[in-house]
Parts: C-alpha cells; sequence; structure tokens
C-alpha cells in the first residue's frame, strides 16, 4: 500500500487557517480550476438540483477501479465539501494514489447545494456553537437525497438522488465514500457490509488524525457491527418504516443500499467537536447500571424540550408566511425524530446502560432541541420585526430566551472543535485506504 499523507500535505487553504469552509459554489470554482490546469481531469456537469444550481463532478486518473466520493448528503455536515477540494489538489499532486494503485477518482462537491446555501451563514465563519445552531438547517427525511433512494413503496427520488442514483449504476463503482460529519464526541464509520480488512484500517486512520473513536451512536443504536466505531447498515426492510396510520413510508432508502454488486461503500463521520463533558460523573458499578438513571433523565430533558417547541411551532404556524414552510416542516420532521429517540432511550434504560449510549442520549438531548429551536427562530424571523404580531414577537421572545440558555450551558461543556486538518485528514485518509483496500 502507498504511503499514506501526513496532515501537513493536505492543503486547505484559505479555510483552514479560518477554521471555516467552502460553499458548493467554492467547490464548483476550485473543481473547475483544477480542471482546467490538469489535462488528465474531466469536469462533467451531471444535472441541475431543484433549486437549478448545478451538480459537477470532476474525473482524475485512468485506472481500472472506479472510487466514488459524495460531499454533502446532508447540508448541516459540511466537512466533505473542504475534503473533496484537498483530495483533488492530493490527487492531481502525485500519482501515488491513481495510477499507482489504478484508481480512477470521481468527486461530486456537493449533492444537496440547495439545502447547503441555507447553512451558508454559519458555514462560511469560524466554527461557533452559537452561530452553527441559530444558522443551523436540515431538511425532512423525504426531502434529503440520501433518505430518498427507492425502497419498498417508496418511488419518489429527489432529482439529486436520482442524479447519484445514475452515477452508481452507470460507473459501477467497487469504492463509495459519502462523507459525513457528527457534531460531538469521536469518529465512527457505517459501511455497507462487513470487511475486515477495510474496518481495521478505518480505526486506524482515525488513531493517526488524533481523534477517539465513538463507541456509541444515535442513530447507529442496534446495529451490527463490524469491529469496535464500525457499524453495518441494516437492510432497507429495518431502516424504512411506515407509521401508523400511513399508507407508506416516511422516507426511501440511503446511497449504501444501492451499491453495485461487490462493491464496498463506507460513510465516515467524523466530528467537527470533541466529547463534551458530561455533567454527572459515573457512580456505577462496573457493568455499567449507573448511568441508566443518567439515561432516563437524558430521555426526560428531550421530550419536555420537544414538547417546549411543539407548542410554540403549533402557536406561530397559523400567523408565518408560506415561504416559512422551509424552516417549520424540518422543525416538525427534528421534533418527531427527538420524541422517537426519547422514547427510545427511556426504553433502554430499563436495562444496563453503557457510558458512552449515555453520552450519545446526552448530546441528542442537547442537540435536537437547538437544531429545532434555531430552525424555528429562522421561520419567525421570516415574518419583518416591523409587522410582526404581538404573538409571534412574545412567541420569538421565549424562544430566543430558551435558546440563549441552551447554548450557554452547552458552551460550558464543550471543548474547542478539532482542527480542520485533523477532521478534513481522517476524511482524506478513509478515502484513500479504501481506494487502495479496495472491495
Amino acid at each position: 500500500m502507498q504511503a499514506l499523507p501526513v496532515p501537513e500535505e493536505f492543503d486547505l487553504a484559505p479555510w483552514g487557517a479560518r477554521h471555516a469552509f467552502p460553499s458548493p459554489g467554492d467547490v464548483e470554482a476550485e473543481l473547475a480550476g483544477i480542471s482546467e490546469a490538469h489535462p488528465h481531469c474531466r469536469l462533467q456537469q451531471l444535472g441541475l438540483s431543484r433549486g437549478d444550481r448545478s451538480i459537477s463532478m470532476l474525473t482524475i486518473g485512468g485506472g481500472p477501479r472506479q472510487v466514488l466520493v459524495v460531499a454533502g448528503p446532508h447540508p448541516n455536515e459540511p466537512a466533505g465539501y473542504l475534503t473533496v477540494i484537498a483530495l483533488a489538489r492530493l490527487l492531481t499532486r502525485t500519482s501515488d494514489w491513481t495510477g499507482s494503485i489504478g484508481c480512477t477518482w470521481h468527486l461530486v462537491g456537493c449533492i444537496d447545494p440547495d439545502a447547503a446555501a441555507l447553512n451558508g451563514h454559519w458555514t462560511s465563519q469560524p466554527l461557533d456553537l452559537d452561530a452553527y445552531h441559530r444558522h443551523f438547517y436540515r431538511p425532512p427525511m423525504a426531502q434529503q437525497p440520501e433518505w430518498t433512494f427507492p425502497a419498498p413503496g417508496w418511488v419518489r427520488p429527489l432529482p439529486e438522488t436520482t442524479i447519484l442514483l445514475e452515477l452508481l449504476t452507470t460507473l459501477r463503482s467497487e469504492v463509495y465514500i459519502d462523507l459525513h460529519n457528527a457534531d460531538f464526541g469521536g469518529a465512527f464509520f457505517v459501511v455497507n457490509r462487513p470487511h475486515p480488512a477495510l474496518s481495521g484500517a478505518l480505526r486506524e486512520a482515525a488513531a493517526r488524525h488524533g481523534i477517539p473513536l465513538s463507541h456509541e451512536g444515535i442513530d447507529t443504536a442496534g446495529w451490527a457491527k463490524d469491529g469496535l466505531a464500525v457499524h453495518v447498515m441494516p437492510p432497507i426492510e429495518e431502516m424504512v418504516v411506515t407509521p401508523p396510520g400511513k399508507d407508506g413510508p416516511s422516507h426511501g432508502a440511503s446511497s449504501l443500499h444501492h451499491l453495485p454488486e461487490g462493491a464496498i461503500g463506507v460513510m465516515p463521520e467524523v466530528p467537527l467537536w470533541p466529547a463534551r463533558t458530561l455533567p454527572t460523573p459515573y457512580a456505577g458499578g462496573p457493568d455499567g447500571t449507573g448511568y441508566a438513571q443518567l439515561m432516563r433523565r437524558a430521555a426526560a430533558t428531550l421530550h419536555d424540550r420537544a414538547e417546549l417547541l411543539k407548542a410554540c411551532l403549533g402557536r406561530a404556524l397559523p400567523h408565518l408566511p408560506g415561504d416559512a414552510a422551509v424552516f417549520t416542516d424540518a422543525v416538525a420532521d427534528t421534533l418527531r425524530a427527538a420524541t422517537g429517540c426519547a422514547t427510545l432511550w427511556d426504553s433502554m434504560a430499563s436495562g444496563p446502560v453503557t457510558r458512552g449510549q449515555y453520552a450519545a442520549a446526552d448530546d441528542g438531548a442537547i442537540s435536537f432541541p437547538l437544531r429545532a429551536a434555531g430552525m424555528l427562530l429562522r421561520a419567525l424571523d421570516a415574518v419583518p420585526a416591523a409587522s410582526r404580531p404581538a404573538l409571534l414577537e412574545a412567541e420569538r421572545a421565549a424562544l430566543a430566551e430558551a435558546f440563549d440558555a441552551w447554548i450557554k450551558a452547552l458552551r460550558v461543556t464543550t471543548p474547542a472543535p478539532y482542527p480542520l486538518q485533523a477532521v478534513v485528514g481522517l476524511q482524506i485518509t478513509t478515502a484513500l485506504q479504501a481506494a487502495a483496500i479496495g472491495p
């Protein structure tokens, strides 16, 4: 295997010095410049988003092994935008990861540029907890390209999903990297199938970049594992659930469910901030039962805050303009997920709870309400202050007070962000290792 590059070899300029991220437009411009400067590169427009924004792909090299790397599957996870730029710069600076291992690389800068644009205020600034949550946006699952792949009962893929599905079909890529990032804690990985050699390399990559592994995750509770911190995506039937009283599922399948036969797919979940300081020290026995009460408390906190936000949303909705729906629909979806997690954590607390499980629940009890509150504030601000009725003004003032209190408490327990050299470096190393090992 080729020698892995050291973090200093990753060119993050100019964003790395500011601890900020490029926009999808910045990525498009960078990839276009690289294509013009290097004859062995080709930039291709794949199509347009729902909002008529360009979705492009840079192809580098000409080896037989096809590697597809996609950034921006979720618009509040911008690390991949910088990773694609830094990876393209690395691949065009050396042939070690193209010709020498026989790879052709296909880099998609952002698969959901419309939703990414709604996060542009915080992603363009130095990474900050207040700005992140106050300007946060993540669409409902039914409007996420990552979760609208065809599934039983779900045949409504978005244009962006269709673009990616056609890529997976035509490229027949043997290696697929879907670039995700988490908020707090350690790194973990989601794979489409067990692959012990690759899973071991992923854990080594995290250690190489000084990011600890996350033993548990909010989204992966109960999933099979391929060793520590490597989770195997469950089959479609387990992931796509039809809610009671509905004719069909609320969302579709994931990209990992639609890879070519024999391919390997990896979602590296790399955190922006280190693990938060848990507010209550562990005082239980060696089996972890001491965390059960704390898990139940996290569930109660999340439930109470979700109910507060649901009530605020319900009172505000009749007074909001139609264009605020982009935020209010997302708030409602976030609160549905929060309520589901609170119920799950409360049931888990009836048995032994590990420190990792409690830490994941504690993070969720903080982040779900802040995300929803930030988006609801954006919805309320759709009505100009000068014409805002008294009811909306009172709702906004109460919501802003709660938001500020939650952020203040979050700052007390959250360390400084990870260096972007480590975050981006781990995503790049994941891609390089997967490409070298192959399926």
